[in-house]
């Protein structure tokens, strides 16, 4: 019990660190995880996984990074949410596909066409904040380990954060799953 409470008190205290990020500050740092990105990683024929920022929560806006990816020979594919199952299920990325927020404020596809989760190539990885190791803490649903748990043995898992320093935390479990390489504002990082 007590590692949750922490892991919890970590999570509020850096949702309310989050809240006083300024637009500006969002925007530049989306944009220096994007040029980080391209830098590093080779998209021809990967599809590659993108979430869409949650507003409220001021999360990294990677959707400049879909036309690129295209445009480049990959394919990309986001997610839709099932709250009742905490199951999440990639719909293949369309110019004409209908986003819209669901009643958690997650933007997410209406429609579309469903992507195998064994096929994707690359997920990019929301989070709240990474030790060391490249172990995650996220928003504590367990979305993300479930969801990367049901991927390729070669896919690549890559967490975005808005930060570049690690923090440490307890009640780390055999179910969370660690993130290959980190893309921050100022610092793309391997975990070995």
């Amino acid at each position: 019990m007590f590692v949750n409470r922490e892991k919890n008190n970590l999570r509020k205290q850096i949702k309310s660190e989050r809240n006083n990020l300024s637009t500006d500050f969002l925007i530049k740092s989306s944009e220096e995880i994007i040029k980080q990105l391209n830098n590093n990683c080779k998209w021809d024929q990967m599809m590659v996984n993108i979430f869409l920022p949650i507003k409220k929560f001021k999360e990294i806006d990677l959707t400049l990074l879909i036309g690129y990816i295209n445009s480049h020979g990959g394919q990309v594919c986001v997610n839709r949410s099932d709250f009742r199952s905490l199951e999440m299920t990639p719909i293949l990325w369309d110019e004409k596909l209908k986003i819209k927020e669901n009643e958690f404020g997650i933007p997410e596809p209406v429609k579309g066409t469903e992507v195998s989760i064994s096929d994707i190539d690359i997920v990019l990885v929301p989070l709240l904040a990474f030790n060391e190791k490249g172990h995650r803490l996220g928003y504590g649903k367990g979305f993300y380990d479930r969801f990367l748990m049901k991927t390729s043995e070669n896919c690549l898992f890559i967490g975005v954060n808005h930060h570049s320093k690690p923090i440490h935390f307890e009640g780390i479990n055999e179910h969370d799953i660690r993130l290959h390489q980190l893309a921050t504002p100022i610092r793309f990082r391997e975990f070995i």
